[in-house]
């Protein structure tokens, strides 16, 4: 497993476990930015697998990422369509449980997609 590989899954380990933990003590501000900046860095441990890198390239390195994922992966479009919208609406208005709750499941629905394509454990 290259360096590159192992600092991705071990980001996207501890921000999950970060939105989990925030979504637990109901700091639903957070929920979704912690939720969103997991599931990039579980897309960067599947790119890294396979040979890509997207955070060399900060300016471009988001749209370029979503990009591919949801090319790969159509399904994930949905959940990760969500994220971002929990990301913005938690951010600002941060008092609904119940879309940090959507947030928390949509970004659990890509990690396990991920995982089975990258057939590494990231919970």
């Amino acid at each position: 497993m290259s360096d590159d590989l192992k600092f991705h899954l071990r980001a996207a380990q501890e921000k999950r476990l970060a939105a989990l933990d925030e979504y637990e003590k109901k700091r639903n501000s957070v929920v979704g930015d912690l939720a969103i900046k997991a599931v990039e860095q579980a897309i960067e441990v599947l790119a890294a697998s396979e040979g890509k890198h997207f955070h060399t390239t900060p300016r471009s390195a988001h749209s370029n990422r979503i990009r591919w994922i949801k090319e790969k992966f159509p399904a994930l479009s949905k959940d990760l369509d969500e994220l971002w919208g929990a990301y913005g609406a938690l951010g600002y208005e941060g008092l609904n449980g119940e879309r940090a709750e959507k947030a928390i499941s949509a970004m659990e629905r890509v990690f396990d997609e991920i995982e089975r394509a990258a057939k590494v454990r990231l919970k």
